[in-house]
């Protein structure tokens, strides 16, 4: 919505002129003396454009100006006696918009959401919505123009957005309903319109079914249908002048932003979310916390949830290239840029040695569903340390290896049963590759014990397994009382327990990579 040059303004007001019919043009001028604001005569000007073009033609005709607010570039005054007549009609409430589009009321909505938006720093882009405001386009039947392509709506939220990006020197964004959940903020006005005096539409003798009376307010699709099919001489015996009055409020709505990234766990005695003792005490220490506390802090939000690509238990480390995840911020005041994260990381991995975050970026909404679909989707890589009951042997390693693509049938494990429904899953072990420990590896390990590095000698087995997302890999290893079979147990002939589970890889290509980010890690 940029201002043309006088050259430039010039070529384009002779195109526009030389479009507008006599007919169009006949009828602005017998509507003009009802109080018709310039932006309402603007609408009706270009009524016979498309859409593109409607939106092109009053972008280009019908500003706010910083000189004098109530000025509009329309056709020249040596090119069309309508101008003049238009830029000389004094300022009185509009019976077209009911002083919805007028600049006494753009102004004060304006001043009102500068007000509020003085609360947000580091804004990226604004989007603005209103409530629906139909109803009104039915006065263009009543006063004889007819449908107006161009509603009252629409200018409304092209005039506030263009204003309010201006203002913000942000991108705006307007009509778009698939992007709005992408956007920084959202001005939210609520118009609010008094149906009396439209009420007798629905009274002898017009008797229209066009009124919900359970919802209090009008059908406008069914009200406009039988307006255009009445003759305004019809319309005119019943109608009434406008006397309701209009009320408008403005809030402003923070998107939920989202930040993503990877984490680490080097830690065997830390949960992922907070968990509370038997006694109701909350246990120290968690992943969620120590990634989604900083960011809440730093961006002035009232809430921070964490969301993963599943979760590891309380004993298993996270290692390799980390976990993915995303940082739900709802209502925040700051909104992150990448610069921002950058700094936010390296405090959250200075300040905390056993979880570290990786690859801090925005992203949308829409990118989350990355992640959810990641967390069944795609395979995973443990490392476990396995107990045998028997002394291992060559053979029985062998038998480990062979495994490939190896069909699970898995009902849900005895430790979750008081959280999870009781279901049988089918999932797959794509690959094993296992070796046992030597002698000196399980000194090394038990050091601290040689009693339990005797007993431990020849019974430790350590192995990669790679698996379907959704595995449960302790049950995989000790069977659950066989609700997961086949199992480690029974491949290899003996009984075994998982002394030790790390998760050293998710295939899955997280956070979305982008031209713009930089620093990653």
């Amino acid at each position: 919505m940029e201002l043309t040059s006088d050259d430039t303004k010039s070529e384009e007001t002779d195109d526009i002129s030389k479009n507008i019919s006599e007919e169009t043009s006949d009828k602005t001028m017998n509507i003009i003396p009802q109080n018709i604001c310039k932006r309402c005569s603007v609408r009706v000007i270009y009524n016979q454009d498309s859409t593109i073009q409607i939106k092109e033609n009053f972008e280009k005709q019908c500003k706010l100006s910083d000189k004098s607010p109530d000025t509009f570039n329309l056709l020249s005054d040596e090119e069309n006696t309508l101008t003049s007549e238009l830029r000389s009609r004094p300022e009185k409430t509009c019976y077209l918009c009911a002083g919805i589009l007028q600049d006494s009321t753009i102004q004060t909505l304006l001043g009102r959401c500068k007000e509020l938006l003085s609360e947000y720093e580091c804004v990226g882009s604004v989007g603005v919505t209103c409530s629906n405001v139909d109803l009104l386009n039915v006065r263009s039947y009543l006063c004889g123009v007819g449908r107006i392509n161009l509603q009252i709506k629409t200018v409304f939220k092209w005039l506030m957005a263009g204003e309010l990006s201006r203002f913000l020197g942000v991108p705006q964004v307007v009509n778009n309903a698939s992007k709005a959940d992408d956007q920084d903020l959202m001005v939210n006005i609520e118009i609010r319109i008094d149906n009396d005096e439209f009420m007798w539409m629905c009274r002898p003798p017009v008797n229209w079914d066009v009124y919900n009376y359970s919802q209090g307010k009008f059908k406008s699709a069914r009200l406009e249908d039988a307006l255009s099919r009445s003759k305004h001489e019809e319309i005119e015996k019943y109608k009434r002048l406008p006397g309701g009055a209009i009320q408008f409020s403005a809030a402003i709505a923070a998107n939920t932003t989202y930040v993503g990234g990877r984490y680490t766990k080097n830690a065997r005695d830390m949960s992922q979310t907070p968990w509370l003792k038997q006694d109701g005490i909350l246990i120290s220490g968690n992943v969620e916390d120590i990634l989604c506390k900083p960011l809440q802090k730093a961006f002035r939000a009232d809430e921070a949830r964490m969301h993963s690509a599943g979760r590891e238990d309380i004993d298993v480390r996270m290692l390799g290239s980390g976990r993915p995840y995303y940082v739900q911020l709802t209502n925040v005041r700051k909104f992150p840029t990448q610069a921002m994260l950058d700094e936010l990381q390296e405090e959250i991995n200075r300040n905390s040695p056993q979880v570290k975050c990786y690859k801090l970026t925005p992203v949308t909404k829409s990118q989350t569903e990355l992640v959810k679909q990641g967390q069944e989707e795609k395979q995973k890589e443990y490392r476990c340390i396995i107990k045998t009951e028997d002394k291992v042997t060559e053979e029985m390693v062998d038998k480990l290896n062979t495994v490939e693509n190896l069909d699970l049938v898995q009902k849900t494990p005895i430790r979750v049963l008081h959280r999870r429904s009781p279901l049988t899953r089918t999932k797959r072990i794509i690959k094993i590759n296992a070796r046992a420990l030597t002698k000196e590896e399980v000194e090394v390990a038990c050091k601290h014990d040689l009693n339990l590095a005797e007993s431990l000698n020849n019974r430790l087995v350590v192995a990669e397994v790679v698996s379907e997302a959704g595995t449960y890999i302790k049950e995989f290893v000790h069977g659950d009382f066989n609700r997961t079979v086949p199992n480690v147990g029974t491949i290899m002939g003996t009984r075994c327990d998982m002394l030790q589970l790390d998760v050293v890889n998710l295939s899955m290509v997280w956070p979305p990579e982008k031209e713009d980010v930089v620093g990653e890690t």
